[in-house]
């Protein structure tokens, strides 16, 4: 199978042609280099893109909830007003909560 360049919009198969278009082209890039240097007296580098450039824009309405500690239902638990109805009395989870806050910030934890 023949190569196949399209050069000029024109189809190119020769393959001395091909040769011979991207030595050209390979060899201009020195001078053109060296005229922009003579212009500027700077070699202009063109910026490379940052990898954060092609990331999707961030959604700011998002949430992350991290796991809770026993230390943190501790503190709740020790916040919850004696004499509410519920079917333990507060003082009871209230002298409880070293025991069942571990248990529970592990059930929690598995909630989602």
């Amino acid at each position: 199978m023949k190569p196949l360049f399209v050069i000029d919009n024109k189809k190119i198969m020769n393959r001395r042609v091909i040769a011979n278009e991207f030595n050209k082209y390979f060899a201009s890039l020195a001078p053109k280099l060296n005229e922009a240097y003579s212009r500027t007296g700077e070699v202009r580098i063109i910026p490379v893109p940052s990898f954060h450039d092609f990331l999707p824009k961030p959604n700011t309405s998002s949430i992350y909830l991290s796991e809770c500690t026993p230390e943190e239902v501790s503190k709740i638990i020790s916040e919850l007003k004696n004499g509410k109805a519920s079917d333990v009395p507060i003082h009871v989870i209230k002298q409880s909560s070293s025991i069942i806050s571990p248990i529970l910030s592990v059930l929690f934890n598995e909630l989602h």
